[in-house]
Order: C-alpha cells, then structure tokens, then sequence
C-alpha cells in the first residue's frame, strides 16, 4: 500500500494524470487485485461445491429454478408450477426468469454449477456495467474503475446477491443507462438489449425505478427533447426484447391477488429503512452481520427489528468521501442518491401514500436504494475527478486524461483554474484528516467505555464482540480516511481507488457461502414419502401454523438454519426430489386471489377443523414441532433439532391428483365455503363432499380416472350417466382452457374454494385440461426479431462510423455550451 500511496511520484505529474507506465501498472494491480477477490467467491460457485444460501436464494429461487431446469430439460416452459400451491404461475412469475437466456447454463452444466454461476457472473457484469457508463459519462480509467469497484462491491449489490432477479437487474442497468448517453440508434439498440436483458430477468419494479437515473442521463447528454426520445426508445427496444416476459406477466396479474387486491399497507411499509441504519454510511456493519448467529450476528432489535431488505448502506468509506466533494458540481445524481434514501425512509412511514401511486403493486420501500446505488459511485468517480483538477468531456464520452485529449478551458483561464483545483483538493485534504481524527477518537472512545458496558449489559457477550466491531470499524475509517488525505496531497488516483478497496473488503461477511453438499443429498423423510406427496412444514406458511419453536441454534452461520429446514423438508431441496407444497407461501402475490383467502384463514383454524383443507389440496404429510393431538395424522417420525423435537405425521385421506365427488353443493360466498368445510363433517372428506362456486347438476355414481399429467396439461378418463363435475388438484385459474375429446369446450369453476372444477356432460369423455401458449410464442418471435435488429443497426452504424466521428454531437454540445 505505500508502494500505491507513492506511486503518483515516481512519473511526475505524468503519473498523477494517469499517463505514466508505472501509473497504469499499480492501477493495473489494483484491478488484478479485485478480480482475486471475485475469483475467491465465485470460483467455488461455478464448480458447484458451494452455494450463496441467504433469504431468496433457497428461500425462494431454488425451487422456481429446481422447476425450471427440469422443464427445460423437457423442451418445455410451463405456464404453472404445480411443485408449489397446486400450481403457482411460472412463466409470468418475475422470481422465475422463464424466458432469461442465462437459462441455457441449465442445460450445459450441472445444476449447482449453473445456479452459482448466475450469482457469480451477474455480480462480475455489474462492475464491468458501470466502469462502462462511467467511461461513456467521459470519466477517466482510474474514476471509472472506482465507480465499477464502488457499484459492485457496495452493501447494495452484496446484498442483491441473496436475490437472482434483483441482482440480474441492477447488474444489467447501468449498460441500459450507458446506451442512453451515448444516444443514436446504436445507442438506442444497445442501451433497449440492455434493458431487455435487465426485464426478462424479472423485478420490474427496480426496472422502472432505473428509467428516472435513465432518463437523466439521456437528458442531461442530449437535451430535453432529444433525451426524452432516447430514453423513450431504449425503454421501448427493452420493451419488446422482453416481450415474453411482459406479456406472461400481463396474462397472469390480472387474477392474482397482487393484480386485483394490491399489497396490504403493512406489506408497503415492510423494509422500510429506519433513520438509524444511517450509520452504515460510514462503518459497513454497525449493527453486526446479518448472515450470523451468536454475539457477532444482528443486535439492533426494536429500533430496527428483523433485517434489512438491503443488509449494509456502506459503499466505502474512500468513496462516500470523494463524493461528498462533488455534490455541489454534480446535483443530479446527488439529488438521487439523496431521494433515494429519503424515499427509503418515508415512504415506509406513509405506506398509503406508496400504494396509492403504484396501484398496490409496489412493496418494500428499501428498493428506492437503487437510486442511491447507481448515484453514489458515479458521485464518487466526479469526485476524484474533481480532486486530481480534472473535467469529463461529458460530450464526447472521452476524458482528458486520454492522450491527445482536449484540456479544459483556454489558456487565459488556466492559472485561475490551477488555483481553483489546488484550493479544492486542499480542503479535501484538511478535511479527511480531520473527520480521521474525529473517527479515531471516537474509535478510541468506544475501547474505553466497552468494559462498563460489558459489565452492565444483560448479555455481556454480545455487548463486547459489537463493542469489537464498532471499535474496529471506526479505527479502520480513521486509517483509511487519513490515507485518503495523504492520496489526496500526492494527487495519487491509484492509490484512492486502492484504498476503495480495502474499504469494501470490509463487508466479506455478506459473501457468506455454504457446502452444496447437504443439499444435494435427499432428506431422509422423504424415504418415508412417494414422489409427487404434498408436504406442509407448519413454518412454511405465512402467517406459520404454529409458534416458532425456542430452538437453540449455533453460533456462526445463518446456513446451519437452512440445512435443518432441508432435513425438516422444506422446498429446498424437497421439490428436487419429487415433493410437492401445495399450501407453500405465494412469495410474490401473483397466486390467484382464492388460493390466498384459502392459504391465509387456514392459519386461524385449529388442527380438526384444518384436515379437510388438507386432505383437498393434496397435502400428503405434515412437520410439526407439537402434538397436533388429533385423528387423522399418523406419526411416522420424530428427531430432535437444535434442541425441538420435529414430527412428521402422514395425513390420512388425502384426495387423489383427480376425482368425481358424490356430493355436490353450491356456497353463497368465498366465506360461506370456508365456513361450510371447516365446520360440517359431512366435508370433511373431500372424495366424498365438495362446495363449489355456483350449483352443477351432478350424478353421485360417475367415475374419473387420471391418464397423464404434465405442468400445463391435464387428460382425465370421464364416465357418468347424467354428468356432473370433475374436480382436479391444480388452483383454480382462468387460463386453464378444458374441452373433450369431441372439442366441446367445457366450463370451468373454483371448488373447495381454490381447486379447479370442471363441468362434465353425460356420456364417456376424455377431457383435456391445457393452457394456450400461443402469446407467448408470438412474443418470443417479436423477441428474437428485435434483437436481430439491434445486432443489425449496432453493426451497421459501427461500420459507418468513422474513427474519431462522433456524429457532430462535439460540435452540437459546443454550440449548446455557447
């Protein structure tokens, strides 16, 4: 590091304006260094031997992409999941990435390989996407790699790594934002492909959150109108590059409950940032790290309970304070870095307000960061800028720094300009060493009180391994703060961007992993159980079925948690393993509107009046970590987990994947079904009694018998006297189209609330249950023809463009400047 410090002296001021050789090669090792740092992670990622293991990753996104793989090994992408809530959307699921092309590792490596890859590869493409815009904003080689670093390496980005779609998003975004500046149709073309690529990796929402940052630039290089019509055109290119995308969702939002009910207010104002999370802006990990147990794991509790949607604001000390420096020369972006965290902050203490703008669509107020995230590097890269006395030739898209690039301003100007960047890395200066000696003492302060409060605290040991964190971090903000003046005084560039680093390094435990291994073995219940059994894990639902127990887990990683939940059978890798979850969470809101009055008021019931929703939907087994103390669930198992017996019970009775019920009535109301199943016991078996939505002529003494079932079709065997209905255990959708074997088509409608009814006429049938696909499939045509169009006009106006022409924009922003 003294050896970076130095290194913009040993050129001269060559050196120091980034054009010396030995200038390029420490900037050189700065990058090698953070590459080593990637390859570190992701390394192990791509082999498969281990795996990212927080929140969605197995939470969720496991079991979309356990699916999905298996379809696609089928030439297939299903409309719906039957693995999870009778058959939760898929395609139009934003969680799933059914039309993402970085789906074809899926069928070139092995599943682990290819589901680690995509964490490892997106995080790579979101350094490289912004060091890009960075460059095309007219930034020079060290600023840009410094906002690529910050982007990348900030608590942001290492916390979307617990999210598949988010992270594919926000690495894509800055491309999309890099083809806005430099504008045209080649710009359009490439900046609507990034775009395209950041909607079919799903999260709309952060999408056309990026469109405001987006449009910005657009303007602020082109002008109002012509800035307009470009971000226009990129969102519009992205729009059909997407279309499959956009068109599955657009198809299924309708009837779910996210479409017709929007979020509660508590689900807009869950994840809201609390003002005291600030702190993170300056120590990476205030509050300890959220991937663990014990002393060292999150401590801040009613002041902020639960985690954060993103677990760290930090984004380096080095560069939070170069962008300081800039905030007055670039108030856009400091406008959205600012927004972006008062909109975290409010919008979560007026979430009626947040629902009314985006129509109950929009949730989690913490998302606004992205604003922040995208602003803050590029405030960072102006900042050093700013610092060694240089100006982006933001019209251009090239730097001074580059040789034979123009200096700003005339040579009348140049003493008044020197005498300006000296006064202004001057107070840089000062002002680093003394926030450094703020830090120190503050630092200092925190050693010394740390064993009163250890003595005084209820939990003596946690008090002291935070007093650690807190005493360390500070000490480390001072050292690297005083670095930085000393960089500053030097007007070394290399040694900033290393030092950037070494304050990023500092969140190493969001890069948490864990072994694959144990979840790629099958868990041992699942011996117990035939393939395709429905399982309830009483934890699994939201609201859960029954208090958390008072487990006792170890300390250290958050990943002992999940491989319990995988020998307690939980989708992950329950679903890779041929079990299915009928009553498993809709994550996403997008499961059809009686599906989730059904999965909700479950919750309220106790364990007699909750059997025959059971038994309807197929569930086949139940985890519980109490007695249900009730007939009807045979114990088959149990073993003691972090100190809780867990029990696995087999539900008695459970209906067939088809059947034809002997009793048929119709109910007033979603409430009067419930109601009529819950508390008759003439219900309480389903082969027997089922409530529908309005009343079918039905004979008792038909028969239906299964022939095959795939994701999106259902053939079943029919045979009744006067007909009647047929009920199947998929939920209730209206894209499911039935008709017989004389292509009849049948009507549809929901029974035992959430099921799918089909109404039989007399006679011998065969009815086919399947789900047209034809929109999607025009849309993948209108897909692929965009980009064969974007390849057709980057290519072409590249060949046109001649070296050094930039389409007269120089001369445009010159007269503009005039």
């Amino acid at each position: 590091m003294a050896a970076i410090l130095r290194s913009g002296g040993d050129d001269g001021e060559a050196s120091s304006l980034g054009t010396g050789p030995g200038h390029r090669r420490a900037l050189l090792a700065v990058a090698l260094a953070a590459l080593a740092v990637w390859l570190w992670v992701a390394l192990p990622l791509a082999t498969g031997q281990r795996t990212f293991f927080f929140r969605d990753v197995l939470g969720n996104h496991f079991a979309l992409k356990s699916f999905g793989a298996a379809a696609m090994e089928r030439g297939e992408i299903p409309a719906f999941n039957p693995t999870l809530g009778m058959g939760q959307p898929f395609r139009g699921n934003p969680s799933a990435l059914a039309f993402y092309p970085g789906n074809a590792l899926y069928t070139l490596l092995p599943f682990w390989s290819a589901f680690g890859l995509h964490y490892a590869l997106h995080w790579l493409l979101a350094a490289l996407a912004m060091h890009a815009l960075a460059r095309r904003l007219g930034l020079g080689r060290e600023a840009a790699l410094l906002a690529g670093l910050t982007y990348a390496g900030s608590g942001f980005m290492l916390s979307s790594l617990s999210f598949y779609n988010l992270l594919a998003v926000a690495a894509w975004w800055p491309l999309a934002m890099a083809g806005a500046v430099t504008g045209g149709r080649r710009g359009v073309a490439l900046g609507g492909a990034a775009c395209g690529m950041a909607l079919l990796a799903g999260e709309p929402l952060t999408a056309a959150l990026g469109m405001a940052p987006l449009a910005y630039v657009a303007c602020r290089r082109h002008g109002f109108h012509r800035g307009a019509l470009t971000a226009f055109g990129v969102g519009a290119v992205g729009l059909l590059v997407a279309a499959p995308q956009v068109v599955a969702t657009w198809r299924i939002l309708g009837h779910s409950f996210r479409g017709a009910e929007g979020v509660t207010l508590g689900q807009a104002a869950d994840f809201a940032l609390p003002p005291l999370r600030l702190a993170e802006l300056l120590v990476p990990l205030p509050f300890g790290w959220p991937l663990d147990v014990g002393p060292h794991g999150w401590w801040l509790g009613r002041s902020a309970p639960g985690l954060g949607y993103f677990l760290s604001l930090y984004v380096g000390i080095v560069a939070l304070w170069l962008a300081v420096g800039a905030l007055r020369r670039r108030p856009g972006w400091a406008a959205f870095a600012g927004g972006g965290l008062a909109a975290a902050v409010l919008f979560g203490l007026a979430p009626g307000v947040l629902r009314a703008l985006t129509g109950g669509l929009f949730r989690f107020p913490e998302k606004f960061l992205f604003w922040f995230a995208l602003a803050l590097p590029l405030l960072a890269a102006h900042g050093l800028e700013a610092a060694l006395g240089r100006t982006p030739r933001e019209s251009t898209g090239t730097s001074t720094d580059e040789p034979g690039g123009e200096t700003t301003g005339t040579s009348s100007n140049d003493g008044k300009q020197r005498a300006s960047q000296v006064a202004g890395t001057s107070w840089r200066r000062r002002g680093a060493f003394a926030a450094a000696a703020v830090l120190g003492l503050a630092a200092l302060a925190v050693v010394v009180a740390s064993p009163g409060w250890v003595a005084a605290a209820p939990l003596p040991e946690v008090i002291a391994a935070q007093a650690v964190h807190w005493a360390a971090y500070l000490a480390v903000a001072a050292l690297l703060l005083a670095a930085t003046a000393v960089a500053l005084g030097r007007r070394s560039a290399v040694a900033l961007v290393a030092l950037q680093l070494v304050a990023l390094v500092q969140l190493f435990p969001l890069l948490r992993t864990t072994p694959t291994e144990p979840f790629r073995q099958q868990p041992p219940w699942a011996e117990h159980l035939a393939e395709g059994t429905g399982v309830v894990n009483t934890l699994l639902p939201r609201p859960t079925w029954e208090p958390l127990p008072g487990r006792t887990p170890p300390d250290g990683s958050r990943a002992t948690n999940d491989v319990r939940n995988a020998l307690d059978l939980y989708p992950a890798p329950g679903v890779a393993y041929g079990l299915t979850y009928p009553l498993a969470p809709d994550v996403e809101g997008l499961a059809p509107p009686l599906y989730t009055f059904l999965s909700v008021e479950v919750t309220r019931l106790d364990w007699r009046r909750r059997l025959p929703w059971l038994r309807a939907t197929g569930v086949g087994a139940v985890v519980a970590y109490r007695p249900p103390g009730v007939a009807g669930l045979t114990p088959l198992d149990v073993v003691e987990r972090q100190g809780v017996p867990a029990r696995l019970y087999r539900v008695e009775g459970a209906a067939p994947a088809a059947w034809w019920p002997r009793r048929v009535e119709p109910a007033a109301g979603p409430r009067a079904a419930f109601a009529r199943v819950s508390e008759d016991p003439a219900f309480a078996d389903p082969r027997v009694a089922v409530v529908t939505a309005r009343p079918v002529e039905h004979d008792p003494d038909g028969r239906a018998r299964l022939v095959s079932a795939a994701p999106d079709e259902l053939v079943v065997d029919v045979a009744s006297e006067r007909g009647g209905l047929l009920v199947v255990r998929r939920a209730y959708h209206p894209l499911y189209t039935a008709r017989d074997d004389r292509g009849e088509r049948l009507a549809t409608q929901p029974v035992e609330l959430a099921l799918l009814g089909v109404e039989v006429p007399a006679g011998e049938r065969r009815v086919t249950l399947t789900v047209e696909e034809w929109p999607e499939t025009a849309a993948l045509v209108v897909s692929l023809a965009a980009l064969l169009s974007v390849g057709a006009v980057a290519w072409r106006t590249r060949r046109r463009q001649r070296p050094g022409d930039d389409g007269g924009e120089t001369k445009r922003t010159e007269e503009r400047a005039a």
